[in-house]
């Protein structure tokens, strides 16, 4: 035992076996072991460096402290520990990890974003295997058709454009900052143009940037409009946006769906807008020159959907960045009816999840809202009118819940008992994505009050099984972070990698995987593949949840899916399946638990005056845990083999 379960002595034995431990990374290498390249990074930085580069640390005996960075607290609970390469919030978020775990959560990245970053630090070159030479091709083809925009924009032909931009209040700055263009009117300059730069009709037909016409030959897919330059989250050009000038349809025009561009993934200007986003929240508007305009006028975080209607994948990236977003999207009867489908995507999934050591969860802090524009205005009219109407227009955006109460009760039928009935089971699934608490309880008054009928009815209501069955859908964890093991750095992890043979092999188990976190991962690639499986969620054959997870994967992750593909699974009906299942589950979670001790055994063992009131009862309470899976596995073990 690590810790005395009746005084809290400490077993100091037992923390220098731990530290020690934590050098055996290095045997690792020695050993000759192959590594992936997430190891090969890992194990060029120093996560002392890399988290001081973003907290300021203060020695404390063999580790490190500080103010939480992801919490408010006036005592210090946030703790790096470099023997084991690892960080630890000791306070209210009670979550750690490694190095890698820490930048995705400080920088609101995912895991590749976060790899790509780091290994640019450590002078690491990662597999190329998605940027395939096509690919760049393509991303070149691109920004050489933006630099022929915008020198078309700026010459003769561009003069009544460029009285068109003035008219709309954009400045020389702006227009060239977001590389605004125009592209020719006769269907041939551009590809004339860059078949003379050295590019093949194949690869200018693969890049987007021409289409095949009826006579056989390919002309320039853009024609004589107003060209905007999209590119993604990380500044790279991936398609155009082209806005018609003479009243032709479609009035937009988008780069033909493919390798490089999806528009549903799309938010234009994050890649402007990330650290304002992150900094101040998101405000979306609808389209570009809302955006535009918003960021000459100083407003740096907007940023603009690129459809009618939010995506899952839109919000996503903004949940990863902000908890505190702001739709100003039109308000006519086609803006309305794309507003309450952004709706229905933002409160499904516009939550941000922390999970105890326990397997608790709650409900952070998200603040979705919905700016009322007035009738008939744009976000760019307003802002080139006046910026501080705008700036009070941002700050008197409603609650989206209670934008979609109303929404609710002023479509619905009001006067008869069935009509509120059905309001009630409507709105109820975002009434219960509030927790309890104030935002909840002023939801049901306003519901309450909109169908007027007595508070209690309304709660009654939302209280029958029937309804709370069909509102509470199973909860679907975010990425959380783990605490590192030093054993980490293997190039394989056996138990891992079966637990999500089984998951991918056989959807079936899914209702049996509530006990089972991302934190439980130790290796990146697998809980990335693991967060990507819970992300896929219910009612999905192999096949789809395969396809749910490799998602224009990252190169790890599409490797590692290739690896548990590959691996024969061992024969087992269905209740020895699942009696595996739960058997490997446990022993990942008393990894997770053995490992979430020791660092608090550490970080007491080092700085004993910071220990508070509660915390030997988290010890006992981890001591508990272990014995209760001990139990678990025991009758496990016995269901397998009789």
């Amino acid at each position: 035992m690590l810790v005395n379960a009746v005084d809290g002595r400490w077993n100091h034995e037992a923390i220098h076996r731990i530290r020690r431990a934590g050098n055996g990374r290095q045997a690792h290498r020695r050993s000759g072991l192959s590594v992936t390249a997430v190891d090969d990074v890992k194990a060029r930085l120093d996560i002392v460096d890399v988290v001081s580069q973003r907290v300021p640390l203060q020695r404390s005996g063999n580790s490190y402290k500080a103010n939480c960075p992801f919490h408010q607290e006036k005592t210090p609970s946030f703790h790096v520990f470099p023997d084991r390469q690892s960080w630890r919030c000791f306070g209210a978020c009670a979550t750690g990890g490694d190095v890698l775990s820490f930048v995705m959560r400080v920088e609101g990245l995912e895991f590749g974003d976060a790899l790509r970053q780091m290994a640019q630090q450590a002078g690491v070159t990662l597999p190329q295997r998605g940027q395939n030479p096509q690919n760049q091709v393509a991303h070149k083809i691109n920004e050489d058709t933006r630099a022929y925009f915008q020198r078309t924009l700026a010459s003769a032909q561009g003069s009544s454009t460029r009285e068109y931009l003035e008219q709309r209040g954009l400045d020389k700055q702006a227009i060239e900052a977001f590389g605004i263009g125009l592209s020719p009117s006769d269907g041939e300059s551009l590809k004339n143009h860059l078949v003379r730069e050295g590019y093949s009709q194949e690869e200018l037909a693969s890049a987007g940037v021409v289409r095949t016409g009826d006579d056989n030959l390919n002309h320039d897919l853009f024609r004589g409009r107003l060209m905007f330059p999209i590119r993604d989250a990380h500044g790279n050009l991936v398609g155009f946006g082209a806005r018609s000038l003479d009243g032709s349809e479609p009035k937009y025009l988008n780069s033909p769906q493919g390798a490089l561009f999806d528009k549903s993934r799309l938010l234009y200007g994050m890649d402007r807008a990330r650290t304002d986003v992150r900094k101040e929240g998101a405000v979306i508007v609808e389209g570009y020159m809302d955006a535009i305009a918003a960021h000459q006028a100083g407003f740096k975080n907007v940023v603009a959907q690129m459809g009618t209607a939010l995506t899952e994948f839109q919000v996503d990236e903004i949940r990863r960045l902000t908890g505190k977003m702001t739709m100003a999207l039109d308000q006519d009867a086609a803006g309305q009816a794309a507003t309450l489908r952004s709706l229905d995507v933002v409160l499904d999934n516009f939550r941000t999840k922390t999970v105890s050591n326990q397997g608790s969860s709650s409900t952070a802090e998200a603040d979705p809202r919905i700016i009322v524009m007035p009738p008939g205005q744009d976000p760019d009219e307003v802002i080139h009118r006046s910026p501080s109407d705008w700036t009070k227009l941002v700050e008197s955006a409603i609650p989206a819940v209670t934008f979609r109460i109303n929404a609710i009760t002023s479509q619905g039928d009001t006067a008869s008992p069935e009509g509120k009935a059905k309001c009630v089971a409507e709105a109820a699934p975002f009434i219960h994505l509030l927790g309890s608490g104030i935002q909840q309880a002023n939801a049901v008054e306003l519901l309450a009050n909109n169908l007027d009928v007595p508070i209690d009815t309304v709660k009654a209501a939302l209280s029958r099984p029937s309804v709370a069955r069909r509102a509470r859908r199973p909860e679907q964890q975010r990425p959380a972070t783990s605490t590192a093991s030093p054993f980490a750095r293997l190039d394989h992890d056996p138990m891992e990698e079966h637990c999500l043979q089984l998951l991918l092999g056989f959807p079936d188990l899914r209702e049996t995987a509530d006990g089972l976190r991302p934190e439980f991962f130790q290796r990146h690639e697998n809980r990335e593949v693991f967060t990507r499986w819970l992300d896929a969620g219910p009612g999905m054959g192999k096949d789809e949840t395969l396809a749910a997870v490799r998602r224009n994967g990252d190169d790890e992750v599409t490797g590692q899916l290739d690896l548990l593909s590959e691996k024969p699974l061992i024969a087992l009906d269905a209740t020895k399946r699942v009696a595996s299942f739960l058997e490997v589950v446990s022993r990942l979670e008393e990894r997770n638990l053995r490992s979430l001790k020791s660092e608090e055994v550490i970080r007491f063992a080092e700085s004993p005056p910071d220990i508070e009131n509660g915390e030997h009862d988290d010890i006992l309470r981890l001591n508990q845990q272990f014995k209760k899976n001990e139990g678990h596995r025991r009758g496990q073990a016995q269901e397998i083999s009789g």
